[in-house]
């Protein structure tokens, strides 16, 4: 059993930032795979997840950077700083605002809209419309 990430919510979970690695693009993180498929319900290379860190300033959840979860395998650059399911960045983002020494600090991943792939809410809008208009 991995330590992280760990489900406090349904399709929320908690983690550590362990660090960055090369082979992740900017939108995506990266999780240990076996961790991954043992605590979680994450389909690696499906989920998005926003992410909050525990003492960052609250900002509206539309706001926050969505990112693709990515399931790190052995061969891969960032899997030693994931071992017992810790979150990867990209190595690009380790240079942006706020993203400085983030190794270590607790951060929650937000997976309840993943289903909704590329953020078009039109059959939701639609929906509303049906229900309130008509």
């Amino acid at each position: 059993m991995f330590l992280y990430p760990r489900e406090i919510i349904s399709d929320t979970y908690v983690s550590k930032v362990g660090g960055f690695s090369s082979e992740l693009d900017k939108r995506e993180i990266g999780i240990n795979a076996l961790a991954l498929s043992m605590n979680t319900s994450i389909i690696a290379n499906e989920t998005k997840a926003r992410l909050k860190f525990f003492d960052e300033r609250p900002t509206p959840y539309f706001l926050k950077r969505r990112y693709t979860i990515v399931g790190l395998e052995e061969h891969m650059d960032g899997f030693e700083v994931s071992p017992n399911g810790e979150v990867v960045f990209s190595e690009e983002v380790k240079d942006e605002k706020g993203m400085g020494g983030i190794e270590g600090r607790g951060v929650i991943i937000n997976t309840v809209e993943s289903f909704r792939i590329d953020g078009d809410y039109s059959a939701v809008i639609r929906a509303l419309r049906k229900r309130l208009w008509i």
